[in-house]
């Protein structure tokens, strides 16, 4: 028995590789008659968020193979903060929402996450518009369970939190990563990092080209530092089509939930919540995740229509 829920949450900051990991359980149990070879072909061909599948995919062999091998870190409560997510607990705190039990250790990760996705600004910014649903929800359903504001909490992190050239730069300097290849293959292996510049990608190029970790690293230190112009009319990346509808994204988001939750009350709660679930229809990357959005628009126009 596991939470996978809990494991993929801490692993990757959200649930929405539950499955893929719980893939990699079955595999390396026996209990799936197919190759693992075979299934990370099948994830690379399938050609949506593949690193991340295959990554959950080996996470999930490895927990089968030795749970104490995969130790995530654990949620923080109170009393329980430790390194940048300490000024994102006094953030939370000073956004008025709670920072203690499930809600709070939703929102002190979410929001240390997103000062170190762009800054405390942006992070302020975050937790100015849960803290508004939080407030129409308490007044609307004072005696319920704040689902409408962990839902809020999680996918208006998710669309904040896009992965544009600048993200994918942080995430390849996590130490932590060096530590998992240092644990798995030993003290001197060494790696590469697979890439598809979009400067590229525009030449023609239409394969991954693999640039080892200790070349690529000095390129992406100054990308991360380089994070503030993200949006910017300075950002070399902010024109591309799917940028641009990554960051309209938000503001829709945002407009909607304003909208859905005037009519929020017992009789419209389930329906307001799903609204604010939509956003996970959005994944994957450039034109897959251009064609999710068209799907994500339609049904938001659905929900609100069928709200009024």
């Amino acid at each position: 028995v596991l939470d996978a829920r809990a494991l993929t949450e801490a692993l990757f900051g959200s649930d929405q590789l539950v499955n893929t990991f719980l893939l990699g359980v079955a595999t390396q149990l026996g209990a799936w008659p197919i190759a693992p070879a075979h299934l990370e072909d099948a994830l690379g061909q399938n050609g949506v968020a593949v690193a991340a599948n295959l990554q959950a995919f080996r996470w999930g062999r490895s927990y089968a193979a030795d749970p104490a091998s995969v130790t995530p870190r654990p949620a923080p409560g109170v009393g329980v903060v430790a390194g940048g997510e300490r000024a994102a607990y006094g953030l939370v705190r000073e956004s008025g929402l709670p920072t203690d039990g499930d809600l709070g250790g939703l929102l002190v990760r979410r929001t240390a996450d997103l000062v170190d996705y762009q800054d405390a600004a942006y992070a302020r910014r975050y937790l100015r518009q849960v803290a508004e649903v939080h407030r129409r929800e308490r007044a609307a359903l004072p005696d319920r369970v704040p689902a409408l504001t962990e839902t809020v909490a999680r996918h208006l992190h998710k669309l904040m939190a896009y992965k544009d050239e600048y993200e994918v730069a942080r995430l390849c300097l996590d130490p932590a990563l060096d530590a998992q290849v240092q644990a798995r293959f030993g003290a001197d292996a060494s790696y590469a990092f697979r890439l598809h510049p979009p400067m590229l990608r525009a030449l023609g190029l239409t394969s991954k080209i693999a640039v080892p970790a200790d070349v690529a690293r000095p390129a992406f230190r100054a990308l991360y530092a380089a994070r503030r112009l993200r949006g910017t009319p300075l950002d070399p990346f902010g024109r591309a089509r799917v940028r641009r509808v990554e960051r309209a994204l938000i503001d829709e988001y945002v407009a909607a939930l304003v909208r859905a939750t005037a009519v929020l009350g017992p009789d419209t709660v389930d329906r307001v919540v799903a609204l604010a679930a939509l956003p996970d229809r959005v994944r994957g990357y450039e034109d897959v995740k251009l064609s999710g959005v068209a799907d994500y628009r339609r049904a938001l126009a659905e929900a609100l229509s069928a709200l009024r």
